[in-house]
């Protein structure tokens, strides 16, 4: 129930459950159903399916599909104790689950008073009436015509009209009485019995309440019950004492013109009887949940309210039981109405999209904040809420429609395994799994043994045991997962070499001493990475250059000389050539032992940094933004002898650096102020260099720890934590970066060394 909805939960003028107000038949397009889309489905239980699909891009619909023809599947109610203490749909369906009568799926069902927390419609499980009910007299509600969904004697579903019969027999007349076991309203006659959730009736005194005791306990209300008592009490009008309901009998409470009449000289003494009915339909049913209005019949939209009314107009989540032609295909269905995510559907929206679905019958319940829908996922027994309330919170309701499954547990008939690695496999790995879950043929879940598990490879490339397996030949294979008769299978390819292997970094020039960690990259035919483990790589130096650990970790002779780094993996090698240096100065004021000589001397390598005109790096000097310009386009290769048409206003054809700016400009590396200019002589800073690095590096993922004068408000902080994250960057030990520092061409030096090498 929306918050509308709940102003009319408190129903001022209501008439007889025998009321029948005018029918209004709507068409539905041939196209309806289009524009569908699944997003899952999946059985919770033998006869039990659930599904949540797409609707024209802008609804998620939720479905349960029972079906009655499986000896394992019914359905029933679920009701809160007391009958007004109300439950979230989740918890009602956990409460009622248990081995041998498993709720599988749930939805809300009654509408009910937000105040008091009492449905408002007939409700009657077996034979036994547990809630009168109402009925407007105006088709501007959703109930202004007597219709339930249920389960009749012989297990077929049911929506249909239905006629309850009150009748009170005094002095040879035998009168329609209103309602039973609920607050009296304007104009109404009640009967209440023992089972009334109250001990007292509640009635004003503007009206007469007459006792009737029967002599015998009424243990329960029940159609086709008959009752005969005497007037044992009457309580006159105007007056405001409580009168108790009898354990042996009923209490007659009378307001109205009419009733006053027919009921005013009751005397004690005289005899009174009681009996109610319903349909031979529905007599002897399994349940009852009386709710409006029908949506469907007999395939075709047949809306029992005034569709103009705001109540069915509104597009709101909504929740509707439909049902097949033969009556043993029931569908649970609700359609969400949260912002951003499903926009909801008027009442005629929705008999259309159920009439697409190819149902025959279909009425609706409770919707707004109380649409709820639970499933019991694979693996659990536990009903969780499978759509998106329109509120936070699952909302409390009165009653759910509960389906359920009886089956037995028994032998495993379903598995579910994940491997930790998926793609082609190198003889000599291995890979891991995880049981997701073991289901019986229920789908019950199932406590899992893995020294149980079996790993069978059908040509033997494989071999494993409990959850792991391990290649051992080259081929193409299937490998199945057994547990007991469950079994999962896949295919899987073991190679004994990579297609290709290469190493980075591709270093070639090393200082003596210095320590270098290089990695193997080893991908399969279709280019994707190959599953192997990280002892299978076997490092190897050639040439007495240094030495190099099975992890790749190169440590370079404090001599000269050249040589090779080699990697083989399986069958497969790759060689990088090795230079190591004399260590000579980078430049003369960037000694071999200077703090950046490494990054320093490697970009000066490659050509990437050239100096001053003196000889001189000037390491502490700020970098202007046209000088990390120039670098950039070095690094990235880009074509600078193609002047082409001016991107920055600061930055005409005549700037001795306009090749290079819109070189990376047009590459998209480093972007202009946000003003149309680039700032060319202005200083580069940190939080700049970050942006730059991040875009031109496609780097990803922000570092947990954050940087103290870093806050969420900067317009780098993204990505001054992307560069933290990837290990470029750690800020200095106050735990600071310094975003709008200038940056020197040392530390330009060392983030941009880093970021090729990452």
């Amino acid at each position: 129930m929306d918050s509308k909805v709940a102003s009319m939960k408190r129903i001022g003028k209501q008439i007889a459950m025998t009321a029948v107000a005018a029918t209004l038949l709507w068409t539905v397009p041939a196209s309806a159903s289009a524009n569908q889309s699944s997003v899952k489905s999946y059985p919770v239980s033998s006869g039990v399916t659930y599904s949540q699909y797409t609707h024209s891009g802008t609804n998620y619909i939720n479905h349960l599909a029972v079906n009655l023809g499986d000896s394992h599947t019914k359905l029933d109610i679920g009701l809160p104790s007391p009958i007004n203490k109300t439950q979230t749909t989740t918890s009602l369906a956990n409460r009622d689950s248990k081995v041998g009568n498993r709720v599988v799926g749930a939805i809300n069902a009654s509408f009910f008073d937000m105040n008091s927390g009492y449905p408002m419609y007939l409700i009657s499980q077996g034979n036994n009436i547990i809630n009168g009910g109402v009925i407007s007299n105006s088709s501007s509600y959703y109930v202004s015509q007597p219709i339930a969904f249920g389960v009749t004697k012989d297990g077929l579903a049911e929506i249909d009209h239905f006629n309850l019969g009150i009748h009170l027999g005094y002095k040879g007349f035998n009168y329609q009485i209103t309602g039973l076991n609920r607050e009296r309203q304007n104009d109404e006659t009640i009967i209440f019995t023992p089972q009334y959730s109250s001990q007292y009736t509640n009635s004003n005194q503007y009206g007469i309440e007459i006792v009737i005791d029967t002599g015998q306990p009424i243990t329960a209300t029940q159609y086709g019950q008959k009752l005969s008592g005497k007037v044992v009490k009457v309580r006159d009008y105007g007056s405001k004492e409580k009168v108790e309901i009898p354990k042996t009998g009923f209490v007659l409470s009378v307001h109205g013109a009419k009733g006053l009449e027919r009921f005013k000289n009751m005397q004690v003494g005289e005899d009174v009887s009681l009996s109610l009915s319903i349909d031979d339909k529905w007599m002897n049913s399994q349940f009852m949940l009386a709710s409006g209005p029908m949506l469907l019949k007999d395939g075709k939209p047949n809306i029992t309210m005034d569709t103009s009314n705001w109540r069915a107009s509104t597009r709101t989540a909504r929740t509707a039981v439909a049902i097949s032609k033969d009556k043993k295909q029931v569908h649970l269905v609700t359609v969400d109405n949260r912002s951003g995510y499903s926009n909801g559907m008027t009442l005629t929206q929705f008999a259309n999209y159920l009439a697409a679905q190819g149902y025959d019958r279909a009425i609706n319940f409770d919707g707004g904040g109380s649409t709820a829908m639970g499933v019991r996922n694979h693996g659990s027994n536990t009903v969780v809420l499978a759509n998106r309330t329109t509120n936070s919170a699952e909302r409390r309701v009165s009653a759910i429609i509960e389906a359920i499954s009886t089956g037995p547990v028994s032998d495993p008939a379903h598995i579910s395994v994940s491997r930790n690695q998926i793609g082609t496999l190198l003889v000599g790995s291995k890979v891991s799994m995880t049981v997701n879950h073991v289901l019986d043929a229920y789908y019950n879940p199932l406590k899992v043994d893995n020294n149980q598990i079996q790993v069978v490879s059908e040509k033997g490339t494989v071999s494993g045991s409990g959850l792991s397996y391990s290649a051992v030949k080259a081929g193409e294979d299937r490998v199945t997962v057994q547990y007991g008769n469950a079994k999962q299978s896949f295919p899987v390819t073991v190679v004994d070499a990579p297609t290709k292997l290469t190493i980075s970094p591709s270093t070639s020039k090393v200082t003596p001493g210095a320590s270098v960690s290089f990695k193997a990259t080893a991908t399969d035919a279709q280019g994707k990475n190959l599953i192997y483990a990280p002892e299978q790589l076997e490092w190897s130096v050639s040439g007495d250059i240094g030495t190099i650990t099975q992890s790749g970790s190169f440590k370079a002779a404090n001599k000269v000389g050249k040589g090779q780094v080699t990697v083989k993996l399986g069958t497969k090698t790759a060689s990088i050539p090795i230079d190591v240096t004399d260590g000579a100065p980078a430049f003369k004021d960037i000694p071999a032992d200077y703090a950046y000589f490494t990054e320093i001397n490697f970009l000066k390598q490659r050509g990437y940094i050239k100096g001053d005109l003196d000889g001189k790096f000037n390491p502490g000097n700020t970098l202007s933004r046209e000088h990390a310009a120039v670098i950039l386009s070095r690094v990235f290769d880009l074509d600078t002898t193609k002047p082409g048409t001016q991107v920055f206003k600061d930055v005409p054809v005549s700037h001795r650096y306009f090749n290079e700016i819109n070189a990376i400009a047009n590459a998209n590396i480093v972007g202009g102020t946000g003003d149309g200019n680039f700032d060319p002589t202005g200083q580069l800073t940190r939080a700049q260099m970050a942006a730059i690095l991040v875009k031109a590096y496609k780097l990803e993922g922000e570092s947990a720890k954050k940087f103290k004068d870093v806050p969420a408000s900067h317009w780098a902080y993204k990505q001054v934590h992307i560069l933290a994250n990837s290990g470029i960057t750690t800020g200095n030990e106050k735990g600071n970066f310094e975003p709008n520092k200038p940056v020197n061409r040392a530390q330009f030096s060392a983030f941009l060394y880093r970021s090729i090498n990452k």
